[in-house]
């Protein structure tokens, strides 16, 4: 009795309180979402949340009364399972659905500290129409480069200015979890990423979040060769309709020897590592199994 009370007791700690800690990219099909996470959960930032942009029209007897968003089925039941009940940051990159759709649906089941969002975007209607009204009492910041995030490993590198929270507005993250260097921009495009190339000149990245899910209007060929990622991750739906990622993108990651990681086909991808500078990927591909790629010390 004693013994299965210990167990119980350890194991409850062990989950709410991991050892390690991880970068996640979520499998929510045509969309981005991770998550940042440090060891015993002392920091919580979600960037992004995915959202399904339906292109169709439907009659109302198609319509379900209530149907379960990827938000739920996936961000909130895998926080959950670690835990987590509460987020410090809700970082939205930009203002495009498939990157807040599932915004009021994290505000919903989870308790959040603040929204972190680019200069510009509080009076977009978008914002009004998808977030403002889910709100409560968290507390809404617009932050350009240079501005601190409470309570949050990465740090803003763009944008510069304020602007209307479209693509080129994007939020960009810099940060360093275990040993390895990352860096997650939204959608920002090639010439935001020279900009924050020309701004940081000594910034080296390990995991890059390749831009716009891969699309070639994001992951400029010199700006790879400045940074040196050794890994890319790519959010993108199956089949999408985009084609991402595209062509020209893969060709770029090859070229400059970029070992790729895509939802596509890898599901959610883990980055876990701990305070003693062990760090590996996981990813779960076909029939459900597991996969690790040990990145190098620094």
């Amino acid at each position: 009795m004693v013994c299965g009370l210990l167990l119980l007791f350890f194991g409850t700690l062990w989950v709410r309180y991991p050892l390690y800690g991880e970068f996640t990219t979520f499998d929510v099909g045509q969309g981005d979402a991770a998550l940042v996470r440090t060891p015993f959960n002392r920091s919580v930032t979600l960037i992004d949340t995915g959202g399904q942009v339906d292109f169709s029209a439907k009659k109302d007897w198609q319509i379900k009364q209530y149907q379960r968003t990827n938000g739920e089925s996936v961000i909130v039941h895998y926080l959950h399972s670690r835990g987590i009940s509460q987020i410090n940051n809700l970082v939205l990159s930009h203002h495009d659905y498939d990157h807040i759709g599932n915004a009021k649906v994290i505000l919903k089941h989870l308790s959040v500290q603040r929204v972190i969002i680019p200069a510009g975007m509080l009076k977009q209607q978008k914002f009004l129409k998808e977030i403002q009204a889910y709100l409560g009492r968290t507390k809404v910041c617009e932050l350009t480069a240079g501005d601190e995030i409470p309570n949050c490993p990465f740090h803003i590198v763009h944008p510069f200015t304020s602007g209307q929270a479209e693509n080129q507005d994007s939020i960009a993250l810099f940060g360093c979890l275990g040993n390895q260097r990352i860096l997650t921009a939204g959608d920002l495009d090639r010439a935001g990423e020279k900009a924050i190339a020309e701004r940081y000149p000594k910034l080296k990245v390990d995991i890059l979040k390749l831009g716009h899910h891969g699309s070639k209007t994001a992951s400029d060929p010199e700006t790879l060769r400045k940074w040196q990622p050794q890994y890319g991750i790519i959010s993108a739906g199956r089949d999408n309709r985009y084609k991402h990622p595209h062509k020209e993108t893969t060709r770029t990651c090859t070229v400059n020897q970029i070992t790729n990681l895509n939802t596509q086909k890898d599901g959610m991808i883990r980055y876990i590592y701990d305070n003693n500078q062990t760090s590996y990927f996981e990813v779960k591909i076909t029939h459900e199994l597991k996969a690790t790629v040990s990145t190098n010390s620094k």
